[in-house]
Parts: structure tokens; C-alpha cells; sequence
């Protein structure tokens, strides 16, 4: 789940080149982003330890020889907190640990964050889109400024959503993440067509973050 080499150089050009085409139709300006994991979640990890404690207590209470040193007893709770750290470390088991409304919650946080961090608030028209892929929750999120939502209909990007997220989890990310944005400029196009003057006023490049 490492943002960083998710893709090649290869295709990370191939999606540079996918901005800049769009962008060529409109004053709009998209930021494609991966990241590792919107949150730490280490309410998981927390909670994963402390049950690993009490099985592991449970376990030395019931199998564990009453005549042996105590220091062997004790070692029952920390291999059960070691093991169970262990596993809800592993991106599968921790995706299923965590309950779709926190996700939904980090996810957001996370694109609020990196919308302003990537200075999508800036464009002088706000007319600035982040569609956000988060790694770990197999979550996309599209968030576009109040120049876009003024002229948008509400909903308009869950087809943006749905072809990145469709992409994903078929193996296929680089094509879903050049579709997915030649459609942001397919809509954009259509509200804010690029006038004589514009110019770049963000990088047409992925913004990968742990």
C-alpha cells in the first residue's frame, strides 16, 4: 500500500499527459492524487492489543500448568497482544477492521486537507478538482471548489468515482485514472471552456502521499 511506487514513471507520465489533454478544453484545473491510507487508525491497533492481551490471559489461565514459573505464564498475554498487532497491521485484515462510516469519515478528512494543502482553493475562478485515491480503504473521492459546485449538479461526479473505482479493483489504475480525469474534462468543459488568457496555474502532474 505504498503511494510512492504504486505506479511506474511510465504511468505516472501517462497521467500527467491525461491532465494536460483535459485541461486544454477547460479553465479547470484537476489534481489527481494517491495516497497510502487517509488515517493511521490506531484505535485498530489499540483495540487489536488489548484483545490479544486477553486471550492470551485466557489462554494461560486454561492450558498453562499452575506449577510453572510465572514469568511463563506471562508470556501468554504478550504473544497473544504480539500477534494480534501483527495481524491488524496487514491492509486486508485492518480494511475489514474498520467500520465503512469511519473510512467514509477519514477519507473526506483527508481530501478536505489535501484540497487546500495542493492549493486547490487558489485558482481564480475556483474551478479546482482533487480526485483522491485512498490505498488502504479502496476508496476514491472526487472534490471540486465552489466555482464548480455553483454550476454542477449534485451527483454529477459519482460517474468519476465509480470509473476510477472500477478501475482499481480490476488491476487497471493508470487507464482508470486517465479516464477518470478526460471525464472531469469532459464536464468541466462543458461549464468553464478555457478562454484566450488562461493559463496552468497548478502542476499537471500525481500527488502521491503516505
Amino acid at each position: 500500500m505504498d503511494a510512492q511506487r504504486f505506479f511506474t514513471e511510465g504511468e505516472k507520465e501517462q497521467i500527467r499527459q491525461a491532465v494536460d489533454e483535459a485541461e486544454k478544453r477547460t479553465s479547470g484545473e484537476i489534481v489527481p492524487m494517491v495516497v497510502s491510507a487517509s488515517s493511521h487508525y490506531s484505535e485498530i491497533e489499540l483495540a487489536a492489543v488489548i484483545l490479544g492481551l486477553i486471550a492470551g490471559t485466557s489462554a494461560a489461565t486454561f492450558w498453562v500448568d499452575p506449577w510453572r514459573l510465572t514469568h511463563m505464564e506471562l508470556a501468554w498475554p504478550l504473544v497473544g497482544a504480539g500477534i494480534a498487532y501483527i495481524l491488524c497491521r496487514i491492509p486486508a485484515v485492518k480494511r475489514r477492521l474498520i467500520s465503512k462510516r469511519r473510512i467514509a469519515e477519514a477519507v473526506h478528512l483527508r481530501s478536505l486537507a489535501a484540497f487546500t494543502a495542493n492549493g486547490l482553493h487558489h485558482t481564480r475562478a475556483h474551478t479546482g478538482i482533487l480526485i483522491l485515491a485512498s490505498l488502504l480503504e479502496h476508496r476514491v473521492e472526487v472534490l471540486a471548489d465552489r466555482g464548480i459546485n455553483e454550476k454542477v449538479q449534485p451527483g454529477t461526479w459519482d460517474e468519476v468515482v465509480n470509473i476510477l473505482t472500477s478501475g482499481l479493483k480490476s488491476g487497471r489504475a493508470c487507464a482508470a485514472f486517465c479516464a477518470a480525469i478526460e471525464r472531469c474534462g469532459e464536464i468541466l468543459a462543458a461549464h468553464f471552456p478555457r478562454p484566450a488568457d488562461d493559463r496552468d496555474e497548478l502542476a499537471d502532474k500525481l500527488v502521491t502521499e503516505e
